[in-house]
């Protein structure tokens, strides 16, 4: 054996390996995204430091912050900051002095705290944790008062910050102007006209000056503060005017002096309170990530993953990519190995990360954009080797740095580890990694280490599909078009299609050929094998996919029609009522008039004289007026049949009506225990209890006062809620239209859709003036944005 130079560099620790997987699975950009979605820069610093951890307690905190900060986003919370406090309220601490609008700034982070600790207690019962957060942060408001008190909102101090401040701005205002009075005497004036360079006065070196010419500077007496870059113009302040601009200076001076004396107050407040201050800052800073978090999970539909004992990942999307196929698998016991095959850019690498990042995100505190059926454990570690590590720097091949970083991998991982391997045992001759592959993957299923491979070496895969501890899955082309799928199938290893893209790219046929007999038979009949076995699953999913859809629609119809029933029975018990109240009136309208009648009699019959022909003839009348109604109405009941006795009466196969609304239906199934039975309406199954039904032929209940009963024969396709009429004419749609609201009509429906797609809204207006033409349709509108926006109609039939 051949002695090589030992190039080995230093073994990595845990947290090193770890941090090097965070690079490698692009976590870096999770942080970015997440700062992103701060509002203060020390919320976003802690996003830039983002990491996850690996204890049980830290995690559940982590997460139940940003499920609670999720409830708190309807709020609308704001703890904006454009700087970070902190270092100011430090220097003050120190005993350094801060400008004004530093002090802004820090009374702006008092603001803001203020802000988290309202926000905080805005849902007490719903968020405990973030409620204990903001619960101790200090009453800040007196400082903040007095900061903003003494401060402009750009910094400046105030002119009653002091009664003495007041005063010398007043002085330092009245000298100036008496100063510059006295320059724009000479402005003014006919010597400056002649002498100056410009007719204004200006300031240099805190002085009033004037702008002369230098040829005339003679005529000019004073002192030359300056002169322009050309030494055309001297900046001359008057003798004359010497002692005022003193004075203006003396006064400015002055001012000055007391505008530091307050800063320097303002700063010791402020000092006084730093570490009250800083306790604030650093809860908004947590309050703020937390937001953050739930803020970024609102982008990707992102869901709380409890801790669950195995790995699986249902419809799990890489949260970096927009249009990322969700990706499915699972390591269940005894299952700890998943190796996964395919052909390049099929989708492998991206399975690999997008496990890697679930992980690592869930314990770092974050939602995951996936299936709420998604669960993982805690790993005390994830550990990858992804891509090409190779090191001119340090004399090392890609090789040697994979097999360093599976060295030091193996070193650290443990049955509580998840390990990503990516392309396991490439870079080197094809059968020695192939070896090398199958004893690392063997390792891990017999440490039972969690741990996910892809690989091109088909002994890899073979290997899977022998031992107990590891499983194939694999990624495939478009057996047609030979472009990715990027789904991820298990229990199946992939091919590579190397001779497919071979011959789809223009390969001579007769190398391709002969290619394939160097493959040899058995190659070649697992070939045919996975091909036919892909066929049939995809012709399964198929079957699959469309008896789900047409599932989907059988329920969506039966739970209409439920509703339809159950809105039909609601109407006909109120009109019901509201006729009885009716004849209740008229009832006691008639006894009025005929106790009015009888005492009249009475009356009659005491004086010795007959009752009035006109008085008892109007009682009869009314009497006969109250008959007629009564049985115009047809009130009298037949004795109802209890839930009990129609058990025993109700059989499979026996033809039902639904309650009296005129809708037959068959019995599926013999009653249950609570009296409801299955009845097929067309093609919808509906559970109904057995006192809403009755069989053919028997008396209805109660006569309904309005709407004749409508059937359908069975034979006749039930029409389902919604009508799509996209890309069709015009007419044609019509002619759809008015044969589905007959249909419609007769199975008793209330309620459709009619969907005609947004485009040039041509076939949207010729379907609204049939529906405003149609004596049937009672009224019709746009359907909300969830059911299809303008792109829909609803419409409520009479």
């Amino acid at each position: 054996m051949t002695n090589l130079p030992d190039v080995r560099p230093a073994s990595a620790t845990g947290p090193e390996l770890r941090e090097r997987t965070l690079e490698l699975l692009e976590f870096p950009r999770i942080r970015e995204t997440l700062a992103s979605h701060t509002c203060t820069p020390m919320s976003r610093e802690r996003a830039l430091a983002l990491a996850p951890v690996y204890d049980a307690a830290a995690v559940a905190e982590l997460q139940q912050e940003t499920a609670e900060a999720a409830l708190l986003l309807d709020e609308s919370p704001s703890l904006e900051l454009s700087h970070d406090p902190r270092p100011l309220v430090q220097r003050a601490a120190v005993g350094g002095m801060l400008l004004g609008s530093e002090l802004i700034a820090v009374a702006d982070g008092l603001d803001a705290a203020r802000s988290a600790k309202a926000l905080g207690g805005a849902a007490r019962s719903r968020t405990p944790l973030l409620r204990s957060l903001t619960r101790n942060i200090a009453d800040l408001r007196p400082l903040e008062r007095e900061l903003r008190a003494k401060l402009t909102p750009s910094g400046e101090v105030k002119d009653d910050a002091s009664p003495l401040l007041r005063q010398l701005r007043s002085e330092s205002r009245d000298a100036y102007h008496q100063a510059s009075a006295g320059l724009q005497a000479y402005v003014d004036s006919d010597l400056g006209t002649e002498v100056l360079q410009d007719r204004l006065y200006t300031v240099r070196g805190g002085r009033l000056v004037l702008p002369v010419k230098a040829d005339f500077k003679g005529r000019m007496p004073g002192i030359v503060h300056g002169s322009s870059d050309s030494g055309a113009t001297l900046f001359i302040e008057p003798f004359s005017n010497v002692h005022r601009t003193n004075r203006w200076r003396e006064a400015g001076d002055a001012e000055q002096e007391e505008v530091r004396r307050i800063l320097q107050r303002l700063t010791v407040s402020v000092g006084r309170r730093a570490a009250e201050t800083m306790h604030a800052l650093e809860m908004i800073a947590r309050l703020d990530a937390a937001l953050a978090k739930a803020r970024y999970a609102r982008t990707y539909r992102g869901v709380a993953v409890g801790e669950g004992d195995v790995v699986r990942l249902v419809e799990a999307r890489h949260p970096l990519l927009g249009t990322a196929v969700p990706v499915s698998l699972a390591l269940e016991p005894p299952v700890s190995v998943l190796v996964v095959t395919g052909p390049n850019t099929g989708g492998k690498t991206v399975a690999l990360k997008t496990l890697g990042l679930m992980a690592l995100m869930r314990q770092s505190g974050l939602m995951l954009p996936c299936s709420p059926q998604t669960s993982l454990p805690l790993f005390d570690g994830v550990y990858a080797d992804i891509g090409d590590q190779q090191s001119i720097e340090h004399a090392v091949s890609t090789f040697s740095s994979h097999v360093t970083a599976i060295a030091g991998i193996l070193a650290h991982a443990t049955p509580r580890s998840l390990v990503l391997f990516d392309e396991l045992g490439t870079s080197t001759d094809p059968e020695e990694g192939a070896a090398l592959g199958c004893a690392v993957a063997a390792h891990l299923a017999e440490q039972g280490v969690p741990c996910v491979v892809t690989t091109h070496h088909r002994p890899l895969a073979a290997l899977a599909e022998e031992h107990e501890a590891m499983e194939n899955a694999s990624v495939e082309l478009d057996p047609q078009t030979l472009r990715p799928t990027y789904k991820l199938t298990m229990g199946l290893p992939g091919r590579s299609y190397a001779m497919d893209i071979a011959a789809r790219t223009g390969l001579d046929a007769r190398i391709i050929e002969a290619a394939q007999q160097r493959l040899g038979p058995v190659h070649r009949e697992t070939e045919g094998l996975l091909t036919a076995i892909r066929w049939e699953r995809a012709l399964t999913r198929e079957k699959l996919d469309e008896a789900e859809a047409e599932r989907a629609r059988s329920a969506q119809l039966s739970a209409e029609l439920a509703r339809q029933v159950e809105a039909l029975e609601s109407a006909q018990a109120s009109v019901v009522e509201e006729v009885r109240a009716e004849l209740r009136q008229e009832a006691n309208r008639v006894r009025a008039k005929l106790r009015q009648a009888e005492s009249a009699a009475e009356w009659q019959t005491f004086r010795g004289e007959p009752p009035p022909p006109r008085v008892m003839e109007a009682a009869s009348a009314d009497v006969a007026d109250v008959q007629r109604a009564l049985r115009s109405r047809v009130w009298g009941k037949r004795a109802a049949s209890t839930p009990t006795e129609r058990k025993t009466k109700l059989a499979v196969g026996e033809t039902v009506e639904v309650g009296a609304l005129g809708i037959k239906g068959s019995v599926l199934t013999e009653p249950d225990n609570s009296g409801r039975v299955e009845v097929l309406v067309g093609s919808a199954r509906l559970q109904m209890d057995v006192s809403r039904l009755r069989r053919t032929g028997e008396p209805i209940e109660e006569e309904r006062p309005a709407r004749p009963s409508v059937s359908m024969p069975l034979s006749t396709p039930a029409p389902g809620i919604e009508l799509d009429v996209r890309g069709e004419r015009a007419n044609e749609a019509i002619e759809r239209l008015d044969a589905y609201i007959d249909s419609a009509l007769a199975y008793g429906l209330t309620h459709v859709r009619i969907v005609h797609g947004k485009g040039t809204g041509a076939l949207r207006n010729a379907v609204w003036r049939r529906l405003a033409d149609s004596s049937t349709v009672a009224s019709y509108a746009f359907a909300p944005r969830e059911r299809g926006g303008d792109g829909a109609t609803e419409v409520e039939l009479r």
